[in-house]
């Protein structure tokens, strides 16, 4: 007797708002050369994760897809340049266009009172 399968594809779309903050943001000179936006962002220990757009990789092989999940490694400085925050990590620069809801923005200003204290 054959079984069925059933399987569903899970995908986030953007909100309009966070369509507009990636537009702005990658419209926007920065000081540094950028290697990814994150949008629904959240800090972990002491990283970034969220969802990666314009990832500049090592070759297509190693480059994430837009859309897909990212975690950087460990962060060493955060500062802001106009609206956005920028992070960078031990990978590169990555400028923070949208904050997770909820935990995202709270997450962030934990980590930069972390850093005030060492």
């Amino acid at each position: 007797m054959s079984e069925i399968i059933k399987v569903e594809f899970h995908s986030k779309e953007l909100s309009d708002f966070q369509l507009r903050r990636l537009v702005t943001a990658s419209d926007r000179k920065y000081s540094v050369p950028i290697t990814a936006f994150i949008c629904d962002a959240f800090m972990a220990e002491d990283t970034c994760v969220g969802v990666s757009f314009d990832h500049v990789g090592q070759g297509d092989a190693y480059r994430p897809a837009d859309g897909g999940l990212l975690r950087t490694g460990k962060i060493q400085r955060a500062w802001k340049e106009g609206r956005y925050w920028l992070l960078e990590t031990q990978n590169g620069y990555y400028v923070l266009a949208s904050f997770i809801r909820g935990v995202g923005r709270k997450s962030f200003l934990e980590l930069l009172r972390s850093g005030e204290r060492c």
